[in-house]
């Protein structure tokens, strides 16, 4: 654990931004934004730990929203664009997310070689959160507000002092090359930076105090995979999609192929189960011809078979999707509701 002061910092990244062009939190009315800062383009003024989470997921500078991914005929010379980042000011949430995505993209037979790339190349210096974002509840999913991995640096702030965390090699070798003056930092610093994410994390706790959770998310579903109550929970539900749009972990894709002048290039977008054409298959059958339907699947997929292909829930709490939604569906609220009737039926069934 390393300690630097503000100054040395700004002084270090302006060293960094010479080599890596920058995606840095700012705040804008009081919403979180990542702004890209080109190569030898810092200005101390750029610099702010947001308190807590972006609204923009990490995910998109590893799966972009729109991306080429393939063309034909291929043609010689074909310019590759990509560009490795620094992404400074990540929350735990996002980075959660990712080792959450790696399971799609990055393990398993057929590893997608764009984002495998992106996750080797593109750096993180992630950031603790300061505040409890009103509709955060990474506690609930058993995460913390405060990187504890899967980083290659992190800062804490503590007063005008930063305490610094390697989480990588190639964040050792960022830290060594830019980042002039850091020092071993003392116990207390350390200490103080415990007690402020105790504080932290206790807040998250508060505010989420009446949705308690007594058995698995999956079985709660699983239990209600043939009821009616899915119509009732989603009947605010308007189909935007947002919530799947700006989901840390969602990674649903469509294809289509767009012409040029030599050559057809196969472009991926973002896709949305919530959409009624995401599941249409030849002929114009759908298996889930009704919003309720829909809506049901982005529960199953999260927390039942997500849970069963790869052993973990696919949300990590970051409450985007309660604060982006325009029928004010709450995550929580529809998870607590599936468990009081499951708790519900099997009282009626003792009686």
């Amino acid at each position: 654990m390393f300690q630097i002061s503000r100054q040395k910092l700004m002084d270090g990244f302006k060293r960094f931004n010479s080599a890596y062009p920058f995606y840095i939190t700012t705040a804008q009315d009081e919403n979180y934004q990542f702004q890209y800062i080109p190569i030898n383009s810092w200005e101390e003024t750029f610099f702010a730990i947001s308190p807590i989470r972006t609204a923009q997921p990490l995910k998109s500078f590893f799966y972009q929203p729109v991306q080429k991914v393939a063309e034909y005929p291929k043609t010689n010379g074909t310019e590759d664009d990509f560009q490795p980042l620094a992404i400074i000011g990540p929350k735990a949430c996002d980075l959660q997310a990712l080792k959450i995505i790696d399971k799609v993209y990055a393990e398993g037979e057929y590893p997608d070689t764009n984002y495998v790339r992106a996750r080797k190349n593109h750096i993180i210096i992630s950031t603790d959160c300061l505040n409890a974002g009103k509709y955060c509840f990474c506690t609930l999913m058993n995460y913390q507000p405060y990187p504890e991995s899967d980083f290659d640096l992190n800062l804490s702030q503590i007063d005008d002092r930063f305490l610094i965390e390697v989480g990588s090699e190639k964040g050792q070798e960022i830290l060594d090359t830019f980042f002039k003056g850091t020092r071993k930092a003392p116990d207390s610093l350390v200490k103080a930076r415990e007690k402020l994410r105790k504080k932290v994390t206790e807040q998250v706790k508060k505010q989420n105090e009446n949705f308690h959770y007594y058995q698995s998310h999956q079985n709660a579903i699983e239990r209600h995979l043939d009821s009616e109550i899915w119509a009732d929970l989603g009947k605010t539900c308007v189909e935007c999609g947002i919530c799947t749009q700006i989901c840390p972990t969602c990674h649903c894709f469509l294809l289509y192929d767009l012409p040029r002048e030599d050559r057809y290039e196969r472009i991926r977008v973002w896709d949305s189960c919530f959409f009624a054409g995401y599941s249409r298959m030849a002929g114009g059958l759908t298996p889930r011809l009704k919003l309720a339907d829909r809506f049901k699947n982005r529960f199953y997929h999260k927390f039942d078979s997500y849970v069963t292909n790869f052993g973990v829930e696919a949300c990590t709490g970051c409450g985007r999707c309660i604060e982006g939604c325009m029928g004010n569906i709450d995550l929580r609220v529809v998870l607590t509701e599936l468990e009081k009737r499951v708790v519900l039926k099997e009282n009626l069934d003792l009686i």
